[in-house]
């Protein structure tokens, strides 16, 4: 990863409908640069370029993150089995009180009910299920660029290795 990519990142993080070309103006390089550039990027699954719907302006009118205590072994065949579901945006394996976290979306928060008995009860070796209703977004986007050693902007040393 040298510093182009990086930049790269920086601008796609910015926007990520911004064209090879302008980027390669604001880098000052050539579009065929940037174009190969992002290409292998995509390719090596570094970064990922999506459209993120907003739920709430779509209607839905439930969103929260669940935390599962699972049996020992369970963890990941049930983190599998959920990454798999339409209504989950993300799912992590975690080390604290809970075994799984992740994030879903429904059209209702009545609908958690039927959700927690029809799907999540179902699931083998589930102990327990905690809910954290989310009712409000803040903020809301990936700005991750790889950890380096060195950081300029003391703002950003936690996130990025420096000291």
């Amino acid at each position: 990863m040298d510093d182009l990519n990086v930049q790269i990142m920086r601008e796609l993080q910015e926007d990520g409908r911004r064209s090879y070309r302008e980027i390669s103006e604001r880098l000052g390089v050539a579009p065929g640069t940037i174009r190969s550039r992002v290409l292998q990027l995509l390719e090596e699954g570094i970064i990922s370029v999506i459209g993120v719907p907003d739920a709430w302006r779509l209607g839905y009118r439930f969103h929260a993150t669940i935390g599962l205590r699972c049996d020992p072994g369970t963890a990941e065949q049930i983190a599998d089995q959920l990454a798999e579901r339409q209504e989950v945006g993300w799912v992590g394996l975690v080390a604290n009180g809970f075994d799984v976290l992740f994030e879903m979306t429904l059209a209702e928060a009545r609908s958690f009910g039927m959700y927690k008995e029809d799907v999540l009860a179902k699931l083998p070796g589930v102990r327990s299920i905690e809910c954290f209703p989310i009712w409000d977004v803040r903020k809301f986007h990936y700005r991750l660029l790889p950890p380096v050693d060195v950081v300029q902007n003391g703002d950003e040393r936690w996130m990025r290795g420096g000291r």
